[in-house]
């Protein structure tokens, strides 16, 4: 499988993407976490999200790569870092600016550890409740 990544003229002027984002993009086979799904899956949801927040955010320079399943919290890279190694925010996609922040994590590496985590919790909570 591919991942859509966004071009140059959709990211913010100088981001770098993370390498181990980049890694994890260009396995034949994206990692399951869910409930969080890497939205560069599909072509049109990574549009939808970047779309969204740029109207929602204007302000705030986000790339949005991720979103979990059960709320419309999103994972987004601090556009504005151009060292390769962005902080990670989560945003409520759809709050009011200024109520956006749900938190960050330092970076990437920091955001998979904690979403794979989730994930295992959230797995083992689905197969109890299908007992």
């Amino acid at each position: 499988m591919s991942a859509y990544l966004y071009t140059e003229d959709e990211l913010p002027e100088k981001f770098k993407y993370p390498s181990s984002y980049i890694e994890i993009m260009s396995m034949d086979v994206i990692p399951d976490i869910e409930p969080w799904s890497f939205i560069c899956e599909f072509k049109e949801s990574s549009a939808f999200w970047m779309r969204e927040v740029k109207g929602k955010y204007p302000t705030r320079r986000l790339v949005p790569f991720a979103k979990v399943n059960y709320s419309d919290d999103i994972a987004c890279f601090d556009g504005a870092d151009t060292s390769g190694e962005p902080k990670v925010y989560y945003v409520h996609a759809f709050a009011s600016s200024g109520w956006e922040d749900r938190g960050y994590t330092d970076n990437f590496t920091e955001w998979l550890k904690m979403a794979r985590l989730e994930s295992a919790c959230y797995k083992v909570e689905q197969a109890e409740d299908d007992v």
